[in-house]
């Protein structure tokens, strides 16, 4: 009876530490990283985590932190123009998923170009000062974005790989108040 006990016990841990197992292989992190130095200066922070749900499919969250500074901010609209040094701090957190669409792309085409094409969206709110966009406006303003496009990733290891992304952003805000305006959001990040 101890015996069949004991044996149950064992069968128990084994199940539980395999799917702990599972679960933690299919976890990663990653994240982007931005750097512009100039007469603007823009760098962002961009960490991740996510799960894999099927060999293709993922999902997850990420925080976002923007400092940004410019030297030669327009602050007046009226003659004689006023500039001066404008500094800001952007933050927020987003949810995504993405999807491999082709998962080498030498099987379609055999010049030995390995890499993944997928798809991609995700909900991003970040928070921003009002005086970004508006001078002389005060406190904080939160923008929504829903993003979709796609992207390569190169695999750079058994886990990690680079990924390019382009993401078009689908709903609309006042062009004044935009943080992303017309054109694609580039992204380049890391996966592990």
């Amino acid at each position: 009876m101890k015996v069949k006990i004991l044996l149950g016990f064992m069968l128990c841990v084994l199940s539980v530490t395999t799917q702990a197992q599972t679960f933690k292989d299919r976890l990663f992190f990653g994240g982007n990283f931005g750097l512009m130095i100039g007469q603007f200066t823009d760098i962002e922070l961009s960490p991740h985590v996510g799960y894999y749900i099927t060999n293709r499919w993922a999902a997850g969250v990420g925080i976002t932190y923007e400092y940004y500074n410019n030297k030669y901010h327009f602050q007046d609209p009226y003659p004689p123009y006023g500039f001066e040094r404008y500094e800001s701090h952007i933050y927020g957190g987003r949810l995504f998923t993405n999807y491999v669409l082709v998962n080498n792309v030498n099987d379609y085409i055999p010049l030995g170009l390995n890499f993944r094409i997928f798809a991609h969206a995700e909900y991003e709110m970040l928070a921003y000062e009002k005086g970004f966009f508006r001078y002389g406006d005060q406190g904080r303003q939160l923008i929504n974005s829903f993003l979709v496009g796609g992207g390569f990733r190169f695999p750079m290891g058994k886990r990690s790989s680079m990924n390019l992304t382009l993401l078009w952003k689908l709903n609309s805000n006042d062009f004044l108040s935009d943080i992303y305006g017309s054109g694609p959001v580039i992204r380049i990040g890391y996966n592990f």
